[in-house]
Order: C-alpha cells, then sequence, then structure tokens
C-alpha cells in the first residue's frame, strides 16, 4: 500500500492485463493500479472474478475496462487490443499472464493435452505480444511482460507439456527482446515458484507435497500473487528501462539451488 506522499511508479499509465480474473492477474492489476495505472482488464469465462478485479482497480481512483478475449484466437486478440485503443488511446503496459496449466505423467496425456497447451500458453502468449505490441512501435515505447514458470527453467515429475510451453516462453521473450528494442520497447518473463491462487484447491499444510515445497524454498514459505505483482510494477516501471529479455524468478529461491528436486511431483508416481 502506497503511502502519503510517495511517488507512484505508474501514474495515468495504460495497462492491458490477460488473464485478469485469476490470482496472478487479479494480483497485478490491484498492483498496478495502487501505482497509478488504469487497466484493461481481459479475461476468458470467468466474468464475475473479472468483475470484481475491475472494481478493486476503480476503488484506487482509476479507470478500469473489462474485455473478454480468447487469446488462442487471433480475431478476438486484435479486437481486444483495439477495445483499449479505442477507451485510452494508447496503451503503455501488456501483460501476458493468461495461461492454462495441465499436469499428468507422460504416459497419461494425450496429443490433445499438448495441443491446448500450446494453443493458450504459446500461440496466446505470441498473439498477445504481436497485437498488443502493435500501438507502442508507433509509441516508441513500451513494457511488455510475459508469464513463464520455474517450470520452465526445469523438469519435474507430471509436468513435462506444461513445462515445454513455459520454457518456449522464456525463450520466446529472449528474443523477442532483440526484436523490440530499436523501438525502446522492453520485454520479459516472470517465472513464478510456488503461488496458491483463490481457484485452487486451498493447500494442505500436512501434506507431503506442501511440506516439500516448503522445507526446499529458501524463503520457508508459499509465495502470494502480491509477490509476483510486485516484480510486475518493477517490469513495467521506468525503473527497469535497462532492462529486456531477462526472465526474473519470482520463487521464495527455490531456483537458487538444483531446479525443482525429484522429490517434488504432483502425486503418487504412476505404476507402469
Amino acid at each position: 500500500m502506497l503511502v502519503r506522499g510517495e511517488i507512484m511508479r505508474l501514474e495515468n499509465k495504460i495497462a492491458l492485463v490477460t488473464g485478469a480474473s485469476g490470482g496472478l492477474g487479479g494480483g497485478i492489476c490491484r498492483a498496478f493500479a495502487q501505482q497509478g495505472a488504469d487497466c484493461v482488464v481481459a479475461y476468458h469465462s470467468k466474468r464475475s472474478a473479472a468483475e470484481e478485479t475491475a472494481a478493486t482497480v476503480k476503488s484506487y481512483g482509476r479507470r478500469a475496462l473489462l474485455c473478454q478475449a480468447d487469446i488462442s484466437q487471433e480475431s478476438e486478440v486484435k479486437s481486444m487490443v483495439q477495445q483499449a485503443l479505442d477507451t485510452f488511446g494508447r496503451l503503455d503496459i501488456l501483460v501476458a499472464n493468461a495461461g492454462l496449466g495441465i499436469c499428468k505423467p507422460l504416459m497419461q496425456t494425450s496429443l490433445e493435452d499438448f495441443e491446448q497447451l500450446i494453443r493458450v500458453n504459446l500461440i496466446g502468449t505470441y498473439l498477445t505480444v504481436r497485437h498488443g505490441a502493435e500501438p507502442m512501435l508507433q509509441q516508441r515505447a513500451g513494457k511488455v511482460i510475459t508469464m513463464s514458470s520455474v517450470h520452465g527453467l526445469g523438469g519435474s515429475h507430471w509436468a513435462c507439456l506444461y513445462e515445454a510451453t513455459k520454457a518456449g516462453i522464456a525463450n520466446f521473450t529472449r528474443g523477442a527482446a532483440f526484436d523490440l528494442a530499436e523501438y525502446n520497447i522492453q520485454i520479459n518473463a516472470i517465472a513464478p515458484g510456488a503461488v496458491p491462487v483463490p481457484n485452487d484447491p486451498p493447500p494442505d499444510p500436512d501434506s507431503e507435497l506442501h511440506q516439500a515445497w516448503i522445507n526446499y524454498t529458501p524463503c520457508g514459505r508459499f509465495g502470494t500473487p502480491a509477490d509476483v505483482a510486485a516484480g510486475a510494477v518493477y517490469l513495467a516501471s521506468s525503473d527497469s528501462d535497462w532492462v529486456t529479455g531477462q526472465v526474473l524468478s519470482i520463487d521464495g529461491g527455490i531456483t537458487a539451488g538444483p531446479l525443482i528436486p525429484s522429490f517434488i511431483h504432483y502425486g503418487p508416481k504412476p505404476k507402469m
């Protein structure tokens, strides 16, 4: 929370956040509004949750535009960006946060699972950045944030398909940094660690998985949407003007050691 007299780092900026009906996206919108930004609250299907996010933005005296879009469909992404421009006239910050998680053992996955992950996580991120960055070219300024994961930096049980798409987002971001730099646009990725969000089942503190994450995380706790949002504020602000093509791990330190230790997995090891 800002204190009286503190300078707002995103004052009068216009931000578009996809997946804004979820815990991370909603937390990012809240933090942006606290720092003075107006927000396009983009969502796919959870309108009531998106309305709550928009109400939170407005509670800080900022403007909010609700926008429904399936980010895997190019026409809908174009329409989303155009609605933002029609309402606010420009776009300063783009957060490609929307994503999908499917976690299964490899031998229980299907081509449909992989195609769905690719459509949302990879193609959706590409389309959001491709068309969301377009108005920034004329402005010759902009901040773009994509959402990778600690699972995009290493392997673990039950997540190989998800990890492939999140690794793809990380490298897409690195490559895009070269193409956008000449327009004074910085693009970076955030790689969150274990961050329970409202739509997830509440963590069971007595479960083996819960204790494994806590014990292996140097900070000794799960993250919160506010932890991730603080990193997003930094990457969206002028403080990061000389930072591009980076993957910022916000994970309580778990990637300071061996990536995702083998004893962490999302269920009992399947019998083959």
